[in-house]
């Protein structure tokens, strides 16, 4: 069993992932989105925001209504296995994720509609605990 406790923050907006082609210039307006994340491969420009920040231009596609579980510390870099014990418990109750990390921490989404579900599979798992965020707005 693990030693240490996950905690995780469940924050209350909900986030919509928007997919552009790769060369195309995001306005800076974005930078003033109470929080974003971007991400730019070979193929693809990807930008998630709150669902309700609007945005400067169209997206190629939208994909709405995730809800965010914050792990609620500073990630170092030499930790293994924080994610698995994470999203295995949620990929053997068939609740699909979406997840990012940034240099402090890790964040992962959930579909609304499996919410409830998340919450209660997450709290069951040994060592982890789900607490209700601060908004981010």
């Amino acid at each position: 069993m693990p030693s240490h406790t996950i905690q995780l923050l469940i924050l209350p907006e909900e986030f919509s992932v928007h997919q552009y082609d790769r060369d195309h210039r995001i306005s800076a307006k974005v930078m003033d989105a109470p929080w974003f994340t971007l991400s730019k491969t070979s193929s693809e420009l990807s930008l998630i925001v709150p669902t309700d920040y609007v945005l400067p231009d169209t997206p190629n596609k939208t994909e709405a209504n995730w809800r965010m579980f914050q792990v609620d510390a500073q990630m170092d870099f030499g930790l293994v296995g924080i994610l698995a014990r994470i999203v295995n418990p949620l990929k053997d109750n068939a609740i699909p994720v979406f997840v990012v990390s940034t240099f402090d921490t890790d964040y992962v989404m959930v579909k609304q509609e499996k919410l409830a579900q998340a919450i209660q599979v997450l709290n069951e798992a040994p060592s982890i605990v789900v607490k209700q965020g601060q908004s981010i707005l």
